[in-house]
């Protein structure tokens, strides 16, 4: 016989349940990131707190990303790409 699963594994096991780290939140600077994104920052020793925009953060994670030599789409392409992905809908009239 199998084990039956709870609804909150269910959840889990599929994808719907979220965790916190996957959740936009304002940061000092007005800033919205998910803590994931912010933990890729710390990584790379990018700091958030001085940047007053999402431009500002955007170049300052690719200028970061140059001084890496992967050839590989890498950790901070993504992030980048993603930061500038939002800047563009939440700009964008609607």
């Amino acid at each position: 016989m199998a084990n039956e699963l709870s609804n909150d594994e269910i959840e889990e096991l599929v994808g719907l349940k979220e965790s916190d780290s996957n959740f936009l939140k304002a940061r000092k600077n007005g800033l919205l990131l998910t803590d994931k994104q912010v933990s890729t920052l710390e990584r790379y020793n990018i700091d958030l707190s001085n940047c007053k925009s999402m431009e500002e953060l955007i170049y300052r994670v690719e200028e970061a990303n140059r001084g890496t030599y992967d050839d590989e789409y890498s950790e901070l392409d993504y992030l980048a790409d993603e930061l500038a992905e939002r800047k563009y809908y939440e700009q964008t009239r609607k």
